[in-house]
């Protein structure tokens, strides 16, 4: 009878490690694909953290042009179905919405806003931070290129 348990452990503990799955992390040199971007940006619903020069500097909002201090009140919300919406942070009612679509290889995403219009470079997109560089931006009244660092919202 112990022989019989013995050999049912160990059938048992050979079929839990041939049935567990290997667990891959994903390869940093992969291309990242208009799907993984598409997938990255529609997770979350993002608000814009902070402005800064080509830098990195911080802009202050007081610098900054109304149509970019206007975002810091809304979130941005894009779908599958390339939609944007600009939802009213307080509210939580849609003030605006349009198209988007990834363009220049997936290098920049063409946003068709009022208010948030332009092809913006993507910076960065990852779980946590959408960056987008943006060529007119409005800082101490004299246009120049800004990073609108967004992180989602919660």
């Amino acid at each position: 009878m112990r022989l019989l348990t013995r050999y049912l452990m160990l059938f048992f503990v050979i079929g839990l490690i041939t049935q567990c799955k290997r667990i891959t992390t994903p390869d940093p040199t992969a291309p990242v694909t208009a799907a993984t971007q598409t997938e990255l940006l529609v997770a979350n619903t993002w608000k814009i953290d902070r402005v800064t020069d080509i830098d990195g500097k911080a802009i202050g909002q007081s610098q900054l042009g109304l149509e970019t201090v206007a975002l810091f009140f809304l979130d941005m919300q894009f779908t599958n179905t390339n939609i944007v919406r600009a939802i009213d942070r307080t509210t939580k009612q849609i003030r605006n919405a349009g198209d988007w679509a990834l363009v220049n290889e997936n290098k920049a995403i063409d946003v068709k806003v009022t208010g948030f219009k332009g092809v913006f470079k993507l910076v960065e997109l990852t779980k946590k931070s959408l960056i987008l560089q943006q060529d007119q931006v409005q800082v101490n009244g004299i246009k120049q290129v800004a990073n609108l660092i967004f992180v989602p919202s919660i």
